[in-house]
């Protein structure tokens, strides 16, 4: 009689319900990762035979590197939030636009902001307004006198 167990479940549930983190954030390498596992490299390492100078080099190298690529992700992201608090200034004005591939212009009051694919929209009552074709931004006029 013989039990088996498949152990690569089990790990990754374990590994997903102590970290809080999706099976999809387990599948990539992040920064803390990297340096676990140059540590356990050098502290497991053979001392007849320890880790070369340009070996150890080449590894920093590679920490640095995705270390550096880490920082522009998070100052993109800065950047996509800065962005998108500067477009929502628009709301509650009228805009005019020019729709794609039209002689005419339409306008109307935004009434939000959206961003998808990596374009930012101004939502128009059900539309999505690209911000490319928007040719004027007004207050709305109070017509509080009449």
């Amino acid at each position: 009689m013989t039990n088996s167990v498949d152990i690569t479940n089990n790990v990754s549930t374990s590994n997903t319900l102590m970290s809080g983190n999706s099976s999809e954030d387990q599948s990539v390498l992040g920064k803390d990762d990297f340096l676990k596992i140059l540590v356990t490299q050098l502290s497991n390492q053979d001392p007849s035979n320890p880790l070369q100078d340009q070996d150890f080099i080449g590894q920093m190298a590679n920490f640095s590197s995705l270390e550096q690529m880490t920082n522009l992700n998070d100052s993109f992201d800065k950047f996509a939030n800065l962005q998108m608090s500067q477009y929502s200034s628009a709301i509650g004005k009228e805009i005019t636009w020019t729709p794609e591939g039209g002689d005419s212009s339409s306008s109307g009051v935004v009434t939000g902001v959206a961003t998808q694919d990596g374009s930012y929209y101004y939502l128009v009552g059900n539309q999505k307004v690209p911000m490319e074709n928007v040719t004027e931004i007004d207050q709305v006029s109070s017509d509080s006198n009449q």
